[in-house]
């Protein structure tokens, strides 16, 4: 029986992919989303503000882009709360399930989201990456929020919707579903 339920934030709770980046852009931004993510790890273990990855960008012709995507006072814009998926997952706190977060993140986007949604009032506990200094699909990612809250792997699913994520999950004895859309969680937790 699934008592414990635990989400990613980007793609499940909040819209970070690039068809949203598009429409801010009004333009295909898929090169540009590649271009802006494929070395932001340091960001994501808080190794490097994001201002000053945004700074490494300073030369390029996508430049405004760029800034304008990961610029904090933006974050509203370029990575909203999917506002059903969330209020979907406060019904389930209320039927008793314990709600965590596991979630690859940057200090700027973590201060963004828990203004928003207040993190410690609607979620028992979270691992964040660029707290941890640990991003997934690392495994100690996995056995960090299992033994941090005494969590039973048996008794736990976890919603991601990248799926190396899901995979290392899986592989760690934890359930893990990739999250495509609201039903994958409403499918899945009887």
């Amino acid at each position: 029986m699934i008592k414990n339920i635990i989400f990613d934030i980007g793609g499940v709770i909040f819209d970070d992919g690039v068809q949203n980046i598009s429409n801010i852009l009004n333009e295909d931004a898929t090169i540009l989303y590649k271009k802006v993510y494929s070395n932001f790890k340091d960001c994501l273990l808080g190794n490097l503000e994001v201002s000053d990855y945004i700074n490494t960008f300073k030369d390029d012709i996508d430049y405004d882009k760029i800034k304008y995507i990961l610029d904090k006072d933006n974050l509203n814009i370029s990575y909203p709360l999917i506002k059903n998926n969330y209020e979907y997952i406060c019904t389930l706190k209320d039927k008793g399930y314990n709600l965590y977060i596991l979630s690859n993140i940057t200090r700027e986007s973590y201060e963004y989201i828990n203004n928003v949604i207040d993190i410690d009032k609607t979620f028992k506990g979270g691992i964040f990456s660029y707290k941890e200094n640990i991003i997934k699909p690392d495994k100690r990612i996995y056995e960090l929020i299992i033994d941090r809250y005494n969590l039973n792997k048996d008794e736990t699913i976890f919603f991601d919707d990248q799926p190396k994520n899901i995979d290392t999950a899986c592989e760690y004895g934890i359930k893990g579903i990739v999250f495509k859309t609201i039903e994958d969680i409403k499918n899945n937790i009887n």
